[in-house]
């Protein structure tokens, strides 16, 4: 969190939460004062967050149901939007992530976290390239600021919208 810049106040859209191992490191990151965007397509995922968040007395995280090209966000000046292990599973990556682009704040980072791969050939399940992922996100009009790769299986891709 650290390398990306999260940090207390922020608003942020966990695009593809599941069912929130992230979105409650982020949270309690945030603090109260903050909020996290836990963006899912599965209403069961949505619950179980919703479900711990009650048991936990977390209170600064909204569940959004959303849709396979739009993680309809309720707000349209996040400070940042981050995605671990999502970009593979979208159906219509370029088009998601076309559409995050109107939920962020200018300037604000949108962060993709995907496995370490450098072979050419996607892996089991059905991890991308590195390459991949960069040619797709460049087809979204976003701009690589700047790659972290300290983690051992992870690559941290940090993104800004061109404008």
């Amino acid at each position: 969190m650290d390398a990306v810049g999260i940090g207390a106040g922020m608003r942020i859209g966990e695009a593809g939460a599941g069912e929130g191992y992230l979105t409650f490191h982020l949270a309690r990151r945030v603090g109260d004062r903050g909020v996290v965007y836990a963006n899912e397509i599965s209403e069961g995922d949505l619950e179980t967050i919703r479900d711990r968040a009650r048991r936990e007395d977390v209170n600064n995280i909204v569940t959004v149901l959303g849709e396979v090209e739009d993680p309809l966000f309720p707000e349209r000046d996040l400070d940042m939007v981050i995605m671990v292990y999502v970009l593979h599973h979208l159906d219509r990556p370029i088009e998601f992530l076309q559409n995050i682009e109107g939920y962020v704040k200018p300037g604000a980072p949108v962060v993709i976290i995907e496995k370490n791969h450098s072979t050419d050939r996607s892996h089991p399940p059905q991890f991308m390239t590195g390459r991949q992922i960069l040619e797709t996100i460049e087809e979204s009009g976003y701009e690589l600021e700047k790659t972290e790769t300290f983690l051992p299986r992870d690559t941290i891709y940090i993104y800004r919208v061109r404008h």
